[in-house]
C-alpha cells in the first residue's frame, strides 16, 4: 500500500511580516484559551443572577391581592408562602455566589451541566409555590420538598467537584473533601426525607420548617467563612 505523504504548510517560505502576523494571531488564540475558564465563570454567574431574579419575580406575581376583608387571611397565608420560597431562592443565589467565588475557579463542562440542571430545577419553584397557594395539601408540599431536595443535591455535587478540582495536588485535601461532601450529602438527604414524609401529615408545619433551612444554611456559611478567616490570620 502506498503511504500518503503529509503536506505541511510551508511556514518558512512566508515573508517575515507574514510570519510575525501569524505568531501574533497564534499568541492571541492561546491567550483566549487561557482566559476562557474565567470568562465562562463570569457568564455562569451572570446567567445564574438573571434566572434566579426572574424566578423570584414570577413567585411574587403569584400572590393575588385580597378582595375584601374576607380573603385577607388567605392573602397573608400566600404572603408567608412567598417569603419561604423567596428565602430559599435567595439562599441558593448566595451559595452559588460563594461557590463560584471560592471553589469553582475554572468550571468544566460537568460543572456547567450541573449548574444548568440546578437552574432548571429552581425554575419549577414558582409552579410549586402557586400549587401550595392554591391548595396547601400534603401532596403539594411533598412535591415542593422533592424539588428542593433535588436542588440541594445538585448544589452539593457542584461544591464537591469544586473542592476536588482545587485539591488535585493534595491527597489529604481530597480525602477531607470527600468526607465533608459525603457528610453534607447524607445530612441533606436525611433532613429532606424526614420533611417530605412529615409533609403528608403536617403540610403547614413543614412549610414553616422550610423557612428555617435557608436561615440555618446562612448561619453555617457565615461560620465557615469566619473560621476560614481565622485560619488565614493565624
Amino acid at each position: 500500500m502506498k503511504t500518503q505523504k503529509q503536506h505541511h504548510f510551508p511556514f518558512e517560505s512566508l515573508p517575515p511580516d507574514e510570519q510575525k502576523k501569524f505568531y501574533e494571531v497564534y499568541e492571541q488564540m492561546k491567550q483566549v484559551q487561557r482566559d476562557e475558564p474565567n470568562r465562562l465563570r463570569e457568564h455562569l454567574e451572570a446567567f445564574n443572577d438573571a434566572i434566579l431574579a426572574i424566578v423570584a419575580t414570577i413567585i411574587v406575581l403569584e400572590i393575588k391581592p385580597p378582595i375584601g376583608e374576607v380573603n385577607y387571611a388567605g392573602f397573608l397565608s400566600n404572603l408567608l408562602i412567598f417569603l419561604i420560597s423567596f428565602a430559599i431562592i435567595a439562599d441558593f443565589w448566595y451559595n452559588l455566589h460563594l461557590l463560584f467565588s471560592f471553589f469553582v475557579i475554572k468550571p468544566d463542562s460537568l460543572i456547567v451541566i450541573l449548574d444548568l440542571c440546578l437552574l432548571a430545577d429552581l425554575a419549577l419553584m414558582p409552579t410549586m409555590t402557586k400549587w401550595i397557594m392554591s391548595e396547601a395539601s400534603g401532596f403539594a408540599v411533598m412535591n415542593y420538598g422533592i424539588i428542593y431536595l433535588i436542588a440541594c443535591i445538585i448544589r452539593t455535587l457542584m461544591q464537591y467537584l469544586g473542592f476536588k478540582n482545587m485539591g488535585k495536588e493534595s491527597k489529604l485535601l481530597q480525602s477531607v473533601t470527600v468526607r465533608h461532601s459525603m457528610a453534607q450529602f447524607i445530612g441533606i438527604v436525611i433532613l429532606n426525607a424526614v420533611l417530605i414524609a412529615f409533609a403528608f401529615y403536617y403540610p403547614k408545619v413543614v412549610m414553616i420548617l422550610y423557612l428555617a433551612t435557608p436561615i440555618i444554611s446562612g448561619i453555617m456559611m457565615n461560620f465557615q467563612q469566619h473560621k476560614h478567616n481565622l485560619d488565614e490570620n493565624n
